[in-house]
């Protein structure tokens, strides 16, 4: 973890590559049919957004039918997350 005066900081990865890319859906047709801005899904993606709202993670949890820890990822001290890997 990163310290920022004194504040622990977790950096949180988006990839929304992998589970559109299997069910046939681009990037365009998931902004459209979750109507999340294509800037906005772009901002998650490459760490630019300052803020996500839970409305935003259940329109793409339910578009893509899968759980938020099939493309939501915490790296802990410097160490990317596994991808896909689930808490026991």
């Amino acid at each position: 973890m990163r310290s920022c005066s004194g504040m622990n900081i977790l950096m949180i990865e988006f990839n929304l590559d992998d589970i559109p890319a299997k069910r046939g859906i681009t990037k365009y047709r998931l902004a459209r049919d979750t109507n999340i801005a294509h800037t906005r899904l772009w901002k998650l993606e490459t760490g630019k957004a300052q803020r996500v709202g839970f409305d935003v993670l259940e329109k793409l949890c339910v578009r893509l039918d899968c759980e938020l820890i099939d493309f939501l990822f915490v790296h802990r001290e410097g160490k990317p997350a596994k991808k896909g890997a689930r808490a026991k």
